[in-house]
């Protein structure tokens, strides 16, 4: 399975990118959303994980762009953030993420939901 991480922090997508290589996933990674749309043009990918809060290109618009694609209709997306308001959720829900999760995160955890998104 190819799963595109988009954040900023080059820790956390090296935390990110580890956790999915012990559990044999596939990572492909951007740096914001502007970056991941360009990749997503290219490549194939079975689930997105997003930060929300990126320069460039934020992840509410990020996930809103990639809905309006019809070939990421289906695709689950995860916001993987240190927002946590009720607030942002209805937002991300709003615009088509299927989860949230809050950093910093456990390994364990990260795996887990993304083994309940995927169909």
């Amino acid at each position: 399975m190819r799963i595109l991480t988009v954040d900023d922090s080059p820790t956390i997508q090296d935390m990110i990118v580890a956790t999915l290589a012990a559990a044999d996933y596939e990572a492909l990674t951007a740096s914001n959303g502007f970056e991941a749309l360009k990749l997503l043009e290219t490549e194939s990918v079975d689930l997105i994980i997003s930060d929300v809060n990126m320069i460039h290109m934020g992840g509410f618009e990020f996930v809103a762009k990639v809905r309006e694609r019809p070939e990421f209709e289906y695709t689950p997306i995860l916001f993987l953030t240190t927002e946590a308001s009720d607030d942002f959720k209805h937002i991300g829900r709003e615009i088509g993420a299927t989860g949230w999760i809050t950093k910093p995160f456990e390994p364990d955890e990260l795996i887990r939901v993304i083994k309940r998104v995927m169909p």
